[in-house]
């Protein structure tokens, strides 16, 4: 039987060893303090990621991860924030799962927001993780993928041939890179532009692609006429000698002459405009020269050697007289087609425009037939024959 105060000795050092296991085990298990719970959802979480790995802002831990569950798109980490440390933390950090070393426990790093703000973070928040340290086995993973799709024999003797072109000349590759960079200096200060131009590239794509099936017949028929240029070359060859020779001897003569060229153009402006203003009537003139002739050949036959003809008698106009038909350029108005090209039913007699041109066929015309022997014998002897001035402008 122990003395009593040795009982009471050893009484408080079980209570002891009582008390600093509770106090670890609440310690681990953020008994003491509450703590901050947050989120963070990442693509995935490492191979050593573990519940109780530390979670760092600046170097500093500022929790702890409490679970980490996978599930189809990734895997969701429970962190625990010191409440202290909470209180500083702003609202929209980034998260970062690192590795202390290659083969090293990872932990969980706060980065600062992009945007500073006096908001503190709170519990609940989500966070998305930027970035995972890649673990040794998906490094060796990777690099056997690669080494199984590269022949290693190529690949020897890719890296023999590049250490034997850098051997001795590195001087001439660190010149080379201080090239590139002040090249790419520039490049890098209108990256914003690039970018723009990048994004206009997929509307000019578009636009290439809508159009690709006429390309590509312009593309075949290029093909058409690059085959036929091949098979005339000599030809062609001759056309190009013979310009250059009509050049040659073409450029004296243009440079001898180019005061009376351009005296030509001048006078022959006003002429152009002129047919530019008429081209109208012009136009129907010659669509309605097109229509008499498609309505005359069947009249003629069509055979150049028969004429179907209906004849009759019309009424004459006054003859010729001097000087009163004398013509005359001042007619005015138009450009108009008169019914031109082809004349419809409705507008059959045509009225006859009145101009002042010296003469008018249709003036004084008898009402009905008249006997008038004089004109037999007075014209042929130039007697003149008075005809009443025609009005101008009117309608007959």
């Amino acid at each position: 039987m122990l003395p009593l105060p040795k009982k009471v000795a050893a009484l408080g050092l079980a209570v002891v060893l009582g008390a600093v296991v509770t106090a670890v085990a609440l310690s681990y298990g953020d008994g003491l303090e509450g703590g901050v719970p947050i989120t963070i959802d990442s693509a995935r979480s490492g191979l050593v990621l573990e519940p109780g790995a530390m979670v760092k802002m600046h170097d500093v831990q500022v929790g702890t991860v409490t679970a980490v569950a996978q599930h189809d798109s990734g895997a969701v980490i429970s962190v625990r924030l010191d409440p202290s440390a909470a209180g500083q933390i702003p609202a929209g950090v980034g998260a970062d799962i690192r590795a202390t070393t290659l083969f090293g426990a990872k932990y969980v790093t706060l980065t600062d927001p992009p945007r500073p703000t006096a908001e503190r973070i709170a519990a609940g928040t989500t966070i998305r993780a930027g970035s995972v340290t890649v673990e040794v086995d998906t490094l060796f993973e990777s690099l056997n993928d690669l080494l199984g799709a590269v022949d290693p024999a190529k690949l020897n003797s890719l890296l023999t041939a590049l250490s034997d072109g850098l051997d001795g000349r590195g001087g001439e590759l660190g010149t080379t890179l201080q090239q590139a960079n002040s090249f790419l200096e520039p490049v890098a200060e209108r990256t914003p532009e690039l970018q723009h131009d990048v994004t206009q590239t997929a509307a000019v794509a578009g636009i290439y692609r809508d159009a690709a099936d006429d390309v590509m017949t312009d593309l075949r028929n290029l093909t058409t006429t690059a085959r036929t240029l091949s098979q005339r070359r000599t030809q062609f060859d001759a056309l190009l000698l013979s310009v250059i020779g009509l050049a040659g001897q073409g450029t004296p003569l243009l440079t001898d002459n180019t005061p009376a060229l351009t005296a030509t153009m001048s006078l022959l402006r006003p002429t152009a405009g002129l047919l530019h203003e008429y081209s109208g009537g012009i136009t129907c003139f010659l669509q309605g020269a097109d229509q008499t002739r498609r309505m005359a050949e069947p009249v003629s036959g069509g055979n150049g050697a028969t004429m179907k003809l209906n004849s009759t008698f019309l009424l004459g106009v006054e003859p010729y007289a001097y000087p009163t038909d004398l013509p005359v350029v001042r007619a005015r108005g138009g450009p108009r087609c008169g019914g031109l090209p082809k004349l419809s039913m409705d507008q059959v007699p045509a009225p006859y425009v009145v101009a002042d041109t010296g003469a008018d066929p249709f003036a004084g015309v008898p009402a009905g037939p008249q006997v008038r022997p004089d004109t037999l014998l007075t014209n042929p002897l130039g007697t003149p024959t008075p005809a009443a001035p025609p009005a101008p402008g009117g309608h007959r």
